[in-house]
């Protein structure tokens, strides 16, 4: 489905005819995420034991579902991220224009647009200009994450031990040598299937060793955010990052990765769009989401409709 045009591209309705099939087993009608369908059948509601007065709304993904689980809320600006910490890293960052590059891991899922009326599309035309504005929830995932520390026998309590004894504000030496991979093979910020991991020269100290291994992670991260500014997101600078997943319990980790996206959007130009940097270079902060459970996230999404 070409979320852009809002209709099934030529090419798979071409196949289908090819085939001597009827394109009519295409849904006819797609949803945005959030929109009202229409109310549960007589039958389901009985079998399931729910309201016959319950509607039906459009559903997401898990991964943008835990991104309105991390905001807490439908109503985020453009220039919002959230990044997941977990054995892979993963970004979602609200961007007022549409970004893809298959070269470079990149895609975007249209975002639901709400305002204040209730009961209605989210698509639905009004007078308030930003309900008609197209959002665009655009990012990636890297093979890099978590699972590397996992792989080099880093254990829980180790990790906080060590990582108290980290300067955030201090490079590693190792760190911008490192590209810690599990294994061959990267899908963003640059899909390479050829890529290598890349943890070596490899030093004594456990504390030293860490401390590479997460500026190594961070710098992924970063290059992630400066790929889609390059790739015309908007805003190009994040405002706030949330962070979610395990690693997303690490202070001195947060600490480290706004640091350094700091010092990308401080020593580069970037803006809103409009000529502005209204947020001020390398203002951007990196904060622990509250809520990350997706389940959470599809509540508020079906219940922003009716709001």
């Amino acid at each position: 489905y070409d979320v852009r045009k809002l209709q099934w591209p030529n090419w798979m309705v071409d196949c289908l005819q090819d085939a001597g099939i009827d394109e009519g087993v295409l849904p006819m009608k797609v949803v945005s995420p959030g929109e009202r369908i229409g109310s549960i059948s007589k039958h389901l509601a009985n079998r399931f034991g729910i309201p016959e007065s319950a509607e039906i709304v459009g559903g997401t993904t898990d991964s943008n579902a835990a991104f309105f689980a991390a905001v807490g809320g439908t109503d985020a600006l453009p220039g919002t991220a959230v990044t997941s910490l977990g054995s892979t890293l993963a970004m979602k960052y609200l961007s007022k224009t549409y970004c893809e590059d298959a070269d470079r891991g990149v895609y975007s899922h249209r975002f639901p647009v709400f305002n204040e009326n209730s009961s209605r599309s989210p698509r639905e035309n009004t007078s308030d200009k930003t309900s008609k504005e197209e959002a665009w929830l655009t990012g990636g995932a890297s093979n890099v994450g978590c699972a590397i520390l996992r792989q080099e026998q880093f254990t829980d309590d180790e990790l906080k031990s060590l990582s108290n004894g980290i300067d955030p504000g201090t490079d590693s030496p190792l760190g911008d040598g490192y590209y810690p991979l599990t294994k061959k093979g990267e899908r963003f910020p640059i899909a390479d299937t050829e890529r290598e991991p890349k943890l070596t020269p490899k030093p004594e100290s456990r504390k030293e060793y860490l401390h590479g291994i997460l500026q190594g992670i961070s710098n992924v991260e970063r290059d992630g955010f400066r790929v889609l500014g390059d790739l015309g997101a908007l805003p190009k600078q994040p405002t706030v990052v949330w962070s979610c997943g395990g690693g997303a319990k690490n202070d001195m980790w947060i600490e480290m990765r706004q640091r350094r996206l700091r010092e990308l959007f401080g020593n580069e130009k970037y803006g809103d769009g409009d000529g502005n940097n209204s947020h001020g270079s390398g203002s951007v902060e990196v904060k622990r989401a509250p809520n990350t459970e997706a389940s959470f996230g599809a509540a508020i999404l079906a219940a922003a409709t009716f709001s």
